[in-house]
């Protein structure tokens, strides 16, 4: 009975609600599958299908956009920094400023490391096939326990012709909140030999503040630009290399274990067969 009804409204082509008795199951091949006999119940149900593909896709995209993860880009003036920017890089200094008053604990390293392109280039030596050999000498200082200091890191490294010294000073944070400053970073490059290098006392021309949660402040010697205004903040930071050099006897230790680096004693005894 509910088959007749349901082909009679299909020959008379009208249009009713869908109802139970619209479409019937059948067995077929691969089990029981519906049997619809009435146009508008199928009109009915490809829309709903439709509907819930669109659904489905769209909740797909917005979870898709939400799993790309958020990129910022900050660019860094380091020829011209913000006068925000130098008065907290001049209050950062102040705070490496402080006498050292070491612990006993320390560290004296050296060794030789092959540097990739990326490497290389970020070091701002030229790269070369098969990388380029780097000759570095490291000493570490720790302060004591209570001080506003925990550590200083001194480090000279050679790669090919170029010569750098770099001065690391990390601030002790109990708690650390967002901007806060995590460590100085003083530095220089000359072209020559780091033995010279560890001689005289080179100036710094990079002067860089880590912070926590935001980005580095950062000043940098720039040939052919105004700079005058920076001096201070220059002056300061060429003191403060110095004052570490002393306190951490680079003159002494380090011209030392240069000597016993492979390449050292390599270009001495090529020198001594002319």
């Amino acid at each position: 009975m509910a088959e007749e009804e349901s082909l009679r409204g299909l020959e008379s082509g009208s249009e009713h609600t869908p109802r139970i008795n619209d479409y019937s199951w059948k067995a077929g091949e691969h089990g029981s599958a519906p049997v619809i006999y009435n146009p508008p119940v199928r009109n009915v149900i490809r829309k709903l299908v439709s509907y819930g593909a669109l659904a489905l896709l769209g909740a797909a995209g917005v979870t898709a956009q939400e799993a790309q993860p958020k990129i910022q880009v900050n660019f860094l003036n380091s020829c011209h920094p913000s006068p925000g920017d130098v008065d907290e890089m001049k209050r950062a200094l102040e705070q490496a400023k402080a006498r050292p008053a070491f612990a006993a604990d320390f560290e004296i390293s050296r060794g030789r490391s092959t540097l990739s392109e990326a490497e290389a280039r970020a070091a701002g030596v030229s790269s070369a096939p098969g990388g380029v050999r780097s000759e570095w000498v490291r000493v570490r200082r720790e302060f004591a326990e209570k001080a506003a200091l925990e550590s200083v890191q001194y480090s000279v490294s050679q790669e090919g012709g170029e010569a750098s010294e770099v001065l690391a000073v990390h601030l002790r944070q109990s708690k650390t909140q967002e901007g806060d400053v995590l460590q100085v970073l003083l530095s220089n490059s000359v072209s020559g030999r780091a033995a010279r290098l560890v001689e005289v006392n080179t100036p710094p021309d990079r002067i860089r503040i880590e912070r926590y949660g935001k980005s580095s402040i950062v000043l940098t010697r720039c040939g052919g630009v105004d700079q005058s205004a920076y001096e201070p903040v220059f002056s300061s930071a060429a003191e403060i290399f110095e004052q570490y050099r002393a306190a951490m006897a680079v003159k002494k230790t380090v011209p030392a274990e240069l000597i016993r680096l492979p390449g050292a004693r390599e270009s001495k005894a090529s020198g001594g067969n002319h």
